[in-house]
C-alpha cells in the first residue's frame, strides 16, 4: 500500500457514526461494489437513453456519420450525409454502427449506447485500479465520485466521441503506473489503450498519457522503466493499428481529409490560426473555471485534499504523485492549448476523484480540528439535496396546477421556447409515480446528511445516490421536454412528405437533424446558383436575411419551431417559384 494511504488513521475511526462508516466499508468489497456501480451506471447513464430526440448540433453530427457507416458508406472514411468528411476518427462510430446493425437500425439509443456503455465501464475501471494502488474504500468513492460529477455525465449519455477517449486514455494512465509499480507484467493492454484512444480523438491520445509517463519518470528518477515498458514493439502496435486507419483514411480522403483532421482538428486547434476561426478559443483560465463546474457536486471537496497533500508532499509514495502528475499535465496541456472546452478535462477526472478518494480516507491534516470538515461538507450536501428535493416536489405542483410560474421562472434565464413548460408537464405525467417519488428519493438522503452528519464515505454515498436521483429525473422529464420542444425530427418527417419525390437541396450549409432524420443525402447549394432545385431547406434567420430580389421567388411552406431555448433559430422548407 502506498506510504500516503497506510501513514493515515482513517476519518471514519473517530467519528461517532462509525457504523454507517463500517456499512460504507463493507459496500467497498468487489462482490457487492461491481455489481452497486454497475446498476447505478444504469441508472445514471441508460436509463431513457433513447426515450427523445436528438436536439443539439454535436449528436446529430455524429449519428449521420454512423448512418453513414451502416448504409453502405464504408469504413475507413465515410462522409457525413455524403457530402462531408467527419471532424474525428472512427472509434465510437464504428462501436455504435456495430450495436446499431446488431438493433436493426441507427436509433438515438444506438448512437448514444457507447458513450453509456463506456461511461459504466470507465467507472468500474477506476474502481479497480484504484483498489490495486491504494485501497477499496478510496476506490469506491472515487469511482462513486466520477461517475455522479456532471462532466462526466454529460458525456456519457450523448452521442459524442469525447467518451470513448476518456474510457481508453483512462486504461492507459492507469495500465502505465501499474506497471511502473510491478503490479502487472502485461504491456499490450497499455498501447493497445493508447492507439484506441488515438483512434477516438487523435494524436492526443498519445500525446497526454505519454507526456505524464515521461514527466512522473523525470521526477521519481526512474528511467530503468524505459526499457521496461518495451516502447518499440509497443510503438509498433500503435502505429500499425492508429497510423495505419491515418494512412488508409488519407488514401481515401486526400488533402481534404489532412486538412481537416490534422490541420484543423489538431494543429490549429492547440496552436491557433490566422486564417480561420476557432469557436472555441478561450482565455487561458478558462478550463479551471470549466472543472469547477463540471466536477460538481464534488468542487467542494478540494480545497481540503489540496492543503493535506501540500503539508503530507514528502510522504505522498510514487503513485499518488503519480496521479497529481496526470492531473496536472493534462490540466496544463489544455491551458495551453487555444481551443478549450470543459469535456475536454474529461480525461484528468479519474486522476481527480482518485486523488481525492484518498486523500479523504484519511485524515485531512494533521490538526485536531480537521474533523469540521467531514460535517460541514455532510451539512452542505444534505442542505443541497433536500433544497433539490423540495424544489423538484413544488416544481410538480406549479406545473400542474399553473405553468404561469414556471415560465415566469425561466424566462428570466431567457428560456422562452414555446411549449417546453407544457412538455415538462406531460413528461412528468407520462410517469407521475416516479415525478413524486424521485424527489422524495433525492431529499430523503439530504435530511440524513442533516441530522446525522456521518462519516466522509457515507456523505459521499449519500450525495453519490441523491445526485442518481437528479440525474435520474433530468433524463426522465427535463432533457425529454427539452428534446421534444427543440428537436428538428417532426419538422423533417414532415418536410420530407411534402417534398416526396420531387428535388430539394441544402441553402448554404448541411443540417445535421435533417440528414439524420431524413435518412437521405441532400446536396448543398447557394441562391445564385443557375439550376436550384424546387425545394430547399434552410436556417429561418439566413431565409429572413435573403435580398428580397431573390427572396419573392420563394414561398416558404413549412416552418419549424425553435432549435434554441431563447426561442431561436429553426428551419424553414421554402418551394422555389417554377417559370
Amino acid at each position: 500500500m502506498n506510504a500516503a494511504t497506510s501513514s493515515s488513521q482513517p476519518e471514519s475511526a473517530a467519528h461517532p457514526d462509525s457504523a454507517s462508516a463500517g456499512a460504507v466499508a463493507a459496500l467497498a468489497a468487489p462482490r457487492i461494489a461491481i455489481p452497486v456501480l454497475f446498476g447505478l451506471g444504469l441508472i445514471l447513464f441508460v436509463a431513457n437513453l433513447g426515450g427523445y430526440p436528438l436536439y443539439t448540433k454535436g449528436e446529430p453530427r455524429e449519428a449521420v456519420t454512423i448512418f453513414d457507416i451502416v448504409h453502405g458508406g464504408g469504413w475507413i472514411l465515410p462522409l457525413r450525409a455524403g457530402v462531408e468528411i467527419p471532424s474525428k476518427p472512427l472509434m465510437m462510430h464504428w462501436i455504435a454502427a456495430v450495436l446499431s446493425i446488431a438493433a436493426g437500425g441507427v436509433t438515438e439509443w444506438t448512437v448514444r449506447l457507447p458513450s453509456a456503455l463506456l461511461a459504466i465501464a470507465g467507472v468500474i475501471a477506476s474502481y479497480l485500479y484504484v483498489r490495486r494502488l491504494f485501497d477499496q474504500r478510496s476506490a469506491l468513492l472515487s469511482a462513486l465520485m466520477l461517475a455522479t460529477s456532471v462532466q462526466y455525465l454529460q458525456a456519457g449519455s450523448g452521442a459524442r466521441v469525447d467518451m470513448t477517449l476518456t474510457f481508453f486514455m483512462e486504461i492507459a494512465f492507469f495500465e502505465f503506473i501499474l506497471i511502473a509499480e510491478g503490479l502487472t507484467r502485461r504491456r499490450i493492454p497499455l498501447y493497445l489503450a493508447i492507439a484506441a484512444a488515438v483512434l477516438s480523438k487523435g494524436p492526443v491520445g498519445l500525446i497526454l498519457p505519454g507526456a505524464t509517463a515521461l514527466i512522473w519518470i523525470a521526477i521519481e528518477r526512474r528511467w530503468a522503466l524505459l526499457r521496461a515498458l518495451r516502447i518499440v514493439p509497443g510503438a509498433a502496435l500503435v502505429a500499425i493499428l492508429a497510423g495505419g486507419w491515418y494512412l488508409a483514411a488519407a488514401a481515401v480522403g486526400g488533402r481534404q481529409f489532412i486538412d481537416k483532421q490534422i490541420l484543423a482538428e489538431n494543429v490549429f486547434r492547440f496552436f491557433g490560426n490566422r486564417n480561420s476561426h476557432e469557436g472555441h478559443a478561450h482565455p487561458f483560465y478558462y478550463v479551471e473555471l470549466a472543472l469547477l463546474a463540471g466536477l460538481m457536486p464534488w468542487t467542494i471537496l478540494l480545497p481540503a485534499p489540496a492543503v493535506r497533500l501540500i503539508r503530507a508532499r514528502d510522504r505522498l509514495g510514487p503513485r499518488l504523485r503519480y496521479l497529481i502528475v496526470w492531473f496536472v499535465t493534462v490540466l496544463v496541456f489544455y491551458n495551453l492549448a487555444r481551443s478549450k472546452r470543459g469535456v475536454y478535462l474529461l480525461a484528468l477526472y479519474p486522476a481527480l476523484t482518485s486523488i481525492l478518494a484518498v486523500s479523504l480516507t484519511g485524515r485531512f491534516s494533521e490538526r485536531a480540528g480537521s474533523a469540521r470538515w467531514p460535517s460541514a461538507f455532510a451539512a452542505i450536501g444534505g442542505l443541497a439535496l433536500a433544497g433539490a428535493g423540495l424544489a423538484g416536489l413544488a416544481g410538480l405542483v406549479s406545473i400542474r396546477a399553473d405553468q404561469a410560474i414556471l415560465r415566469g421562472l425561466l424566462a428570466r434565464a431567457d428560456i422562452t421556447a414555446p411549449g417546453l413548460v407544457t412538455a415538462i408537464r406531460d413528461a412528468a405525467a407520462s410517469h407521475l409515480i416516479l415525478a413524486i417519488l424521485i424527489p422524495l428519493a433525492i431529499a430523503a438522503p439530504g435530511g440524513w446528511l442533516i441530522a446525522m452528519r456521518p462519516a466522509v464515505e457515507t456523505t459521499v454515498s449519500l450525495i453519490a445516490a441523491g445526485f442518481a436521483g437528479i440525474t435520474l429525473a433530468a433524463n426522465l422529464f427535463v432533457a425529454p421536454a427539452i428534446a421534444r420542444t427543440l428537436t428538428l425530427k417532426q419538422f423533417t418527417g414532415e418536410a420530407m412528405r411534402i417534398v416526396d419525390g420531387s428535388s430539394v437541396s441544402y441553402l448554404n450549409a448541411l443540417n445535421y437533424d435533417v440528414a439524420f432524420y431524413s435518412g437521405r443525402n441532400i446536396p448543398i447549394v447557394a441562391i445564385g446558383d443557375p439550376n436550384l432545385p424546387e425545394y430547399l431547406l434552410d436556417w429561418r434567420a439566413n431565409y429572413e436575411s435573403i435580398p428580397d430580389a431573390a427572396r419573392k421567388h420563394l414561398t416558404a411552406v413549412l416552418v419549424s419551431g425553435p432549435t434554441d431555448l431563447d426561442n431561436s433559430g429553426g428551419m424553414v422548407l421554402l418551394r422555389r417559384a417554377i417559370r
